[in-house]
């Protein structure tokens, strides 16, 4: 994993783990950091958004910021995993989460918190399907999310427990990082 990123001061007081719903490569600037796969096939931390643009309240003004979970943008720090491309809770597909890549994203998370003082519980780290399920838009339609509410795939239907179940994975995860 390339090295991890410096971080400038500020007030950030929330981390949301997602997936940019693509191919294993291309970056997005709705997260502050995408874990990709680099020419290497080694994963790479892609600074693509600048922290400081949420380091407020983002409702307020009309500055640019990393709009990475609807609604909970202020002072909230998006890390995405590269993957998922037309992924279906039963079917992750061609570009399916892989392990490394989520190695990579807890080290981040793990090192975001510790730099932001950002408590290592559900009230400090979130996956986007944890939001989701909290404002009422837990899902795999169109509108919704579920990233990420499963690590594989599997035939029985999604449920909103699957995204706890991850979140504390996740975070216990982020906690050994």
């Amino acid at each position: 994993m390339t090295a991890l990123p410096k971080v400038p001061a500020g007030d950030l007081r929330r981390i949301y783990l997602h997936w940019t719903g693509g191919d294993f490569t291309t970056v997005y600037p709705a997260y502050h950091f995408c874990v990709a796969l680099g020419a290497d096939a080694r994963p790479h931390v892609v600074a693509t958004h600048d922290l400081r643009a949420n380091m407020r309240d983002v409702r307020v003004g009309d500055e640019p910021y990393a709009a990475h979970t609807r609604g909970r943008n202020s002072y909230a720090i998006g890390i995405s995993v590269c993957g998922m491309r037309d992924a279906t809770p039963h079917d992750f597909g061609a570009f399916a989460l892989r392990d490394d890549l989520l190695v990579a994203m807890c080290a981040l998370a793990a090192s975001l918190a510790r730099a932001y003082a950002i408590p290592g519980g559900r009230d400090g780290i979130m996956t986007h399907a944890e939001a989701a399920l909290e404002d009422d838009y837990f899902g795999a339609g169109d509108d919704e999310r579920w990233d990420i509410a499963r690590l594989h795939p599997h035939a029985r239907p999604l449920v909103p427990d699957d995204a706890g179940r991850v979140g504390d994975e996740l975070r216990a995860r982020i906690a050994r990082a």
